[in-house]
Parts: structure tokens; C-alpha cells; sequence
């Protein structure tokens, strides 16, 4: 922790010198908890930044909180930052209505914001808690994730590292992070994911310390969905591909359902699996696997069918744990699911697949007949690739 209570007064390490604490030290003042009034020792070494931390073993709020040294480089950081910006910034302040203890608070005109830096990996139903219990405090909480990352081309996260990725209209879904080594922020924009654990993104942005703002203020970038678009096909082969030699029908559920409905799983037609940008990232459940349960469920059995006939077997599919969503306790998934059915069945309908009729419905343009050679497949590609390339980019 980086405050105390010296001579009844709020005391920051952070606003003094090293060798302006080690004179302090010396002098034999004493410090203690601003939250349980427990006597604190101040550490000043050479891997943290000089901190307090308490001298006995009695339950304390903040003693629960274990940091690390980038998380209390990053706190400090930031508190430097922020207090540029806004009048009201404090640091490890314990607001009693959501008994909470934020590492940085921010009231400006009323409006509170509450930043939580993590560096550690926790459940992410505790961040999904503890953001509840900020919103029910009318306080707006800022998650901002410096747990170091794997960046390439696809970029790699972890389920934990995918609990930050949050959304926009600017940049869809995307992720915020903090490299307190380099004093900077990278945004990953318009995320979308090509396996469970796999993004491509658009260019990343930049944004070095001493010009970040909240909210955060950048300009929109290019979409830049082309290298997304020229690998989709590869890796939706790879999937199938995967799928057969790695899994059996007996063993796989999925596998065994398309084996009993009687269609080739390698044969799959093309606009089942389509990459529906941007609200896919939401569905950890591969597309084609998702967009196939939407296949077998309503177009294959019904002539005619409805945006809401589809809404509730993928939900069906949902609570039986057919389709999986990721965990993203930043956003509300509730609205972003029929959106993610509505970008869907546009595209289907641009693709010429399906017909609006009069009214909500629609229908099949013509039924699927499987193809009997792979020839006939590559015919079926060379159909329909390009014309999905040309509406995913117009778009």
C-alpha cells in the first residue's frame, strides 16, 4: 500500500524522494492504517517502490489485496498521470457504501470512477462482483489489465485476459492494457476470434502515459478486417480439420449429431461457420459449430421461420450447454446475442441464402443438396468465398 496515516494526516509515499523516506525512517515516525488503524512499517528497498505494509497479522481490507511490484509501479504511475488531469484523485480510498477499496478514486463534478489495476491472476467472478458492487455505487469502474501478454499474429489471451475485453461502436470488442515498463497503453482493436484462445485484431494503438485521458481519447482506426478475411477459410479447415482427426463421433458430441442428422461433416456448406463480425467474439463455441445448431434446429425443419424462432433455439442451445459464451464481466451479453442473430441472418440474406418474405419471415432460397465429390465442393467455394469476401469488406 502506498498511504498511511501520519500525524492524523493522509501521508503518500509516492510524493517523496527516496532518500526524503529514508530521512522520515530515521526520525522514528510512526505510521499506521488509514483503514484499520493497525501500526504500518514503511519499506524502502530496491525491487518495489517504497511502500507500508503492516507490522502485525490482524485482519485488514487492504492485507487481502496481494501486490505485486508492477501493480504498485502501475498505481503509482497512474496516480501521477491522473492527478494532471483531474483535481480529485485518491489513492487506495475505502468507499464505505460498496465496502470496497479502489485503487485509484476520481470524483469529478459529482461523477465518480473507480480504476482497478490487475496484474494477478483472480476468478473473474470476483471482477464481475466487484464491478456489480461499483455500479450499484453509481461508480464507474475502469479495469485495466497488466498481466503481460503473448502478442503475434494471431494474438493469444487467456480465458482471464479475455474477462477485459470489453466493447465499443468504435473499435467492436477489443482489450486495454498497461505495460508499466514502457510507461504506455496498446489498445487491440476489433478483436475476432479464430480459435478459443486466438484474436486477430486490427492495428493496435499506442497510447504512452503521459497523453492518456479518460475517457480514453483516440481516433477510430481502419477496421482493417483483410488479413482477418484471407486467413478465415484457412482456419475454419483447420478446425474441421481437427475435429476429425482429434475427436470421434462417439466421444464428441457435436461430431455425432451431425453424423445421426445424416450430413457430411466435411462437406459442411460455407455459410455455416460464417464469420459474423463484429459480435461473434462474444461465443466461445466455434461458428461453425453455433451457426450448424442453427442449420439442424430452424432452417433445414421449417419452410418459413422468424428472427425469434432462432432467438430461442439458440437459446435452448445455450442452457444445454451446446453453445458456449465467453466470460466477459466487463460487458452485458444480453442485447449482443440478438444482435450477434441479426448480423447473421443479413449476411445470409446478402449471400442470397435465405428470403425476407412479407411480415417477420423468411425462407431457404434453395435447399442444400451435399455435393458428391470434393470437386463439386471447390465448385461450392469458388461460388460463394468471394462473394462473401466482397460483402464483409463493403461492409
Amino acid at each position: 500500500m502506498l498511504t498511511a496515516i501520519m500525524d492524523h494526516q493522509h501521508f503518500t509515499a509516492i510524493h517523496h524522494s527516496k532518500e526524503e523516506l529514508l530521512n522520515l525512517r530515521k526520525s522514528l515516525k510512526t505510521f499506521t492504517c488509514p483503514h484499520c488503524s493497525s501500526p504500518l512499517i514503511l519499506k524502502i528497498g530496491n525491487i518495489k517502490i517504497p511502500h507500508f505494509a503492516h507490522t502485525s497479522k490482524l485482519p485488514c481490507i487492504l492485507e487481502t489485496k496481494k501486490e505485486t511490484p508492477d501493480h504498485i509501479w502501475s498505481k503509482a504511475l497512474l496516480y501521477k498521470r491522473l492527478s494532471q488531469l483531474f483535481q480529485d484523485v485518491k489513492l487506495e480510498y475505502f468507499v464505505k457504501e460498496v465496502q470496497q477499496i479502489p485503487d485509484l478514486l476520481i470524483t469529478e463534478r459529482g461523477y465518480r470512477i473507480a480504476i482497478e489495476i490487475q496484474c494477478s491472476t483472480i476468478p473473474l467472478s470476483e471482477i464481475k462482483e466487484r464491478t456489480e458492487g461499483f455500479r450499484i455505487g453509481n461508480i464507474h469502474p475502469i479495469w485495466i489489465l497488466t498481466q503481460p501478454l503473448t502478442i503475434g499474429t494471431p494474438l493469444k489471451l487467456t480465458s482471464f485476459q479475455q474477462g477485459f475485453i470489453r466493447f465499443s461502436e468504435e473499435l467492436h470488442f477489443y482489450l486495454l492494457h498497461f505495460d508499466p515498463s514502457n510507461e504506455s497503453f496498446t489498445i487491440f482493436p476489433h478483436l475476432t476470434p479464430v480459435s478459443t484462445n486466438s484474436f486477430f485484431f486490427s492495428k493496435e494503438i499506442e497510447i504512452p502515459l503521459n497523453t492518456f485521458t479518460i475517457p480514453v481519447s483516440i481516433l477510430p482506426p481502419d477496421q482493417a478486417e483483410s488479413l482477418f478475411l484471407e486467413n478465415w477459410k484457412r482456419y475454419r479447415e483447420k478446425w474441421i480439420n481437427n475435429k476429425i482427426q482429434f475427436s470421434s463421433a462417439r466421444r464428441d458430441p457435436f461430431l455425432s449429431e451431425v453424423y445421426r442428422e445424416g450430413d457430411t461433416f466435411l462437406y459442411l456448406p460455407l455459410f455455416i461457420g460464417l464469420p459474423v463480425i463484429p459480435h461473434m467474439t462474444l461465443i466461445k463455441t466455434h461458428p461453425l459449430q453455433w451457426q450448424y445448431y442453427i442449420w439442424k434446429d430452424v432452417l433445414k425443419k421449417s419452410p418459413y421461420f422468424t428472427r425469434e424462432m432462432i432467438y430461442s433455439a439458440f437459446m435452448r442451445r445455450l442452457e444445454n450447454g451446446s453453445i458456449e459464451t465467453r466470460n466477459f464481466p466487463l460487458h452485458s451479453t444480453g442485447s449482443s446475442i440478438k444482435k450477434l442473430i441479426n448480423d447473421y441472418l443479413c449476411l445470409l440474406e446478402k449471400l442470397e441464402i435465405i428470403q425476407k418474405k412479407r411480415g417477420k419471415g423468411y425462407k431457404l432460397t434453395a435447399k442444400w443438396i451435399c455435393p458428391k465429390t470434393f470437386i463439386d465442393y471447390q465448385q461450392h467455394e469458388h461460388d460463394l468465398f468471394p462473394k462473401l469476401k466482397h460483402i464483409l469488406k463493403k461492409d
